[in-house]
């Protein structure tokens, strides 16, 4: 009998590569009005929107790794056909320059869907599970399935790279998706609604939105609708809207949000690195992104000389006139604009660098300035070119100031001793971490970018966008063997429990 043990325990945790045998029926096309039919679906077009792509994916078309594979080509076609397109309108968006525009929302989203392509046979197969007592002999493993119809409702600081990388993730999970652009990035919103269908199937997925005026409607409409899973990523205030409807059918919802960002810098680090890091990371998109520096806590004995360093790398970076040199953006519009003039006004600090505007060229320039932590500058997520400076005495004040405060999406740490580094990402919750540089963690393919409290739930990028929009199910085959029960059907699992019976699963729980 031991002998038989230790080979089924052995044998009966192998299995060959598990095939999907979907049952696909295209033929629930023949009846749609909306999907595949109308280019621009319209509000009250949105039920029957959602009841097709919900009978899209209960007839299997979405599902088989040839028809996720053949998207995701598409996708990467579209992307591949149409970069000068995608370039012009984030240009005329956010005034974004060219390295920016084809690193973020071309190359980053390509290498995304090539990573997709070449690992999703792999990250489709189920994923063995050991052996347990009480259920031997068996088979068991997790099987990831798709969890059916994904709304994905997108944003305008990074509309292509934020609409297309949930995307693919649900394409490669099985799912069938609804896509909803930011239109506050017209133009970009535009080209998603009239380009993204000339490549993928509709019921596969299908965008929605992008020609009306303005978002809340059309997204309160599809939150009146029932999906299995819906991804957002915006600002915490919309995200709370987000999960109220989502709990109107009990929807799971990934929420990538957004937070006041800090950056630690220890007094022993390379000043003028940090300084060039944080400018760098700070000025990106025009300070219009999540995941962007927001504040610096600083040791009080060399903060002028890391806001000297700062106003350097700004001058290095972006020259004397950062407003026509090509290499620096513009705030996204007019209201996004007013609140950054207001906090210009209001902030009560020191200004070390920029400080000025042009409303309408929607132009701030990058600005450095010293503040306290009662300034108007601290108490929201600035999202714009404006990096503040905070004295701190030393490192347990900084952490303390962080934790007072909502957990942020990202944090970051300068310092060359590992024991800062190590106490900072101790005592101190976020999103994701770098230390000595800013931004990198998230460009990471193999490490899931995602928030923490109010900063966000859920996390994607490579294989985690793949397994946000998958229920890994287990699965538990029960051998049957012509053993007599002895073991593959024990007695003792059957009433009536005897106390013999009570005696041997006393003795079995020790070993479990």
């Amino acid at each position: 009998a031991l002998v038989t043990f230790l080979v089924a325990r052995t044998l009966l945790n192998k299995h060959d590569e598990v095939r999907l045998p979907y049952i696909v029926d295209e033929s629930v096309q023949r009846n749609f009005t909306v999907v595949g039919v109308k280019k621009q679906p319209e509000l009250a077009d949105i039920p029957q929107l959602v009841k097709e792509m919900r009978a899209s994916f209960d007839a299997g078309i979405p599902k088989p790794l040839a028809k996720r594979l053949e998207q995701l080509e598409a996708l990467r076609r579209f992307f591949e056909e149409n970069e000068t397109a995608i370039l012009e309108a984030l240009k005329a968006d956010l005034g974004r320059p060219t390295f920016e525009a084809l690193y973020y929302d071309n190359i980053l989203p390509i290498s995304e869907i090539e990573n997709a392509i070449k690992n999703l046979r792999e990250w489709t197969q189920p994923t063995r599970v050991g052996f347990h007592i009480l259920t031997f002999p068996s088979t068991q493993w997790l099987q990831e399935e798709p969890r059916g119809v994904a709304l994905v409702i997108s944003t305008w600081n990074y509309p292509v790279l934020l609409s297309l990388t949930p995307v693919l993730g649900a394409i490669a999970a099985g799912c069938s998706v609804v896509l909803k652009p930011c239109v506050v990035s017209r133009s970009t919103a535009t080209l998603l609604s009239t380009l993204l269908p000339k490549y993928m199937d509709p019921c596969v997925l299908s965008v929605v939105g992008g020609q009306f005026e303005r978002d809340r409607e059309c997204t309160a409409a599809l939150l009146e609708e029932r999906f299995d899973t819906i991804f957002f990523t915006g600002s915490p205030v919309v995200g709370k809207e987000i999960m109220k409807g989502a709990a109107k059918h009990l929807t799971p919802c990934i929420l990538e949000l957004g937070g006041k960002n800090p950056v630690f810098v220890d007094k022993d680090c390379d000043l003028d690195l940090a300084a060039k890091r944080t400018v760098w990371g700070r000025m990106m998109n025009a300070g219009q992104q999540c995941i962007s520096p927001d504040y610096v806590l600083c040791d009080k004995e060399v903060i002028q000389q890391f806001g000297e360093l700062a106003a350097k790398h700004v001058q290095q970076l972006y020259g004397d006139d950062p407003k026509t040199n090509g290499n620096f953006g513009r705030i996204v519009g007019d209201k996004q604009m007013a609140r950054l003039v207001g906090l210009l006004r209001t902030h009560g600090g020191r200004v070390i660098c920029g400080g000025t505007y042009d409303e309408s060229a929607r132009f701030v320039a990058p600005t450095v300035i010293q503040c306290s932590v009662d300034s108007p500058l601290m108490v929201e997520e600035t999202f714009g070119p404006i990096l503040a400076l905070v004295p701190v005495s030393d490192v347990k004040e900084a952490i303390r100031f962080v934790n007072s405060r909502p957990k942020p999406l990202s944090l970051y740490i300068f310092s060359r001793s590992k024991a800062f580094q190590e106490l900072v990402c101790a005592n101190t919750s976020s999103g994701g971490v770098t230390i000595n540089g800013t931004l990198f963690h998230v460009g990471h393919g193999e490490l899931p970018f995602g928030g923490v409290g109010e900063s966000g739930m859920g996390a994607y990028h490579g294989k985690y966008s793949f397994s946000c929009f998958s229920h890994k199910k287990p699965v538990l085959v029960k051998s049957v063997w012509p053993d007599f029960g002895l073991l593959s059907d024990p007695f003792f699992l059957y009433p009536p429990w005897t106390d013999q019976k009570i005696k041997i699963l006393r003795l079995i729980g020790k070993f479990l």
